[in-house]
């Protein structure tokens, strides 16, 4: 049995007139009858009936009327679906991202602007780091990565979407809230919580790095995994943690604020991450989106940094300046 077949014979029960089918399918009614003598032995039944010039369904007829619609109407659905995918219509992209950069940096602007011009095209996010996020792609687990530092294989193509300089975040009783500057040696008897090393460990080691280049070994208090929970303990007092520049304004609804180390000398940079070699009609207009967006990123951080200068220079309820 082949899908004309059924094409066939529902033409013929509709029109009730092998005649009347031919013309509307485009045929010569001889073809046409042989094709129906041959679903009928296949089937082993009658499936039509004389009824006075044309013709009549038999009861196996009309039970196979509603089968055959059904079946062509699942194959036209598969095939259009089959056909949506292939131009990139329906699908899921998978994207890796660090955890504590998606919220706050340019991510979700480059989803909203995708979400428009592909409304039917599914976004997963999942949480990994750099490192992983490489080995996710290279695997194919993932269609693009959205990190921390750029890939150190070739076979990936990256783009910097924004550069955020790292500080650190203190409560707002805290003495150093109020300091004009901070430098690295103000950190040297302060209690600090760190994310684990195990969840981003180039940064981590960044970090130890950059403040023992200034003499200054940091008194790591705790690891703490959960941001909300490192963050509640920084705004309760129990110590601080290092954090990028965008938190600033994260931090506002809290009690907790965001301040430059001025001799640091750390970087965050959002970094977005694919595979040439696996650029898919429904994956294409992200990757174009993402190189549009890292095309002038520092534009847009001089815009940013101008903002948050305004804010930070902006009196508080209350406040007289």
């Amino acid at each position: 049995m082949e899908l004309r077949h059924l094409r066939y014979f529902i033409a013929i029960a509709e029109a009730e007139s092998f005649r009347r089918a031919a013309e509307k399918l485009h045929v010569s009614q001889s073809p046409l009858s042989r094709q129906m003598q041959q679903l009928e032995e296949e089937i082993g039944a009658e499936l039509f009936e004389p009824s006075g010039r044309g013709v009549k369904l038999t009861p196996a007829g009309r039970l196979l009327l509603d089968r055959a619609k059904a079946i062509l109407s699942g194959v036209d659905a598969a095939a259009k679906e089959v056909r949506e995918t292939a131009e990139g219509q329906i699908g899921t992209v998978t994207i890796g991202f660090e955890s504590g950069s998606a919220y706050v940096g340019p991510l979700s602007t480059i989803l909203t602007r995708f979400r428009k011009q592909a409304p039917r095209v599914n976004v997963e996010l999942v949480p990994m780091s750099s490192a992983q996020q490489w080995d996710a792609l290279r695997a194919g687990q993932i269609s693009i990565g959205y990190g921390n530092y750029v890939p150190d294989d070739a076979s990936l193509e990256s783009v910097v979407l924004a550069r955020h300089r790292l500080g650190i975040v203190v409560p707002k009783q805290h003495p150093l809230a109020t300091a004009s500057t901070i430098k690295v040696k103000d950190l040297a008897t302060e209690p600090m919580l760190m994310d684990p090393r195990k969840s981003n460990p180039r940064l981590y080691d960044d970090i130890i790095a950059a403040v023992r280049a200034r003499g200054v070994t940091l008194n790591v208090a705790s690891e703490i995994l959960d941001g909300e929970a490192l963050l509640t303990l920084v705004a309760s007092g129990f110590g601080l943690t290092f954090g990028a520049e965008p938190a600033a304004r994260f931090l506002d609804v809290g009690t907790a604020i965001w301040k430059p180390v001025s001799d640091l000398g750390l970087e965050m940079r959002n970094i977005a991450m694919w595979r040439p070699d696996a650029q898919s009609p429904l994956l294409r207009p992200l990757v174009d989106l993402v190189r549009e967006f890292g095309a002038a990123p520092r534009d847009r951080e001089r815009g940013l940094r101008g903002r948050e200068s305004e804010r930070q220079r902006r009196p508080r309820r209350g406040e007289v300046r």
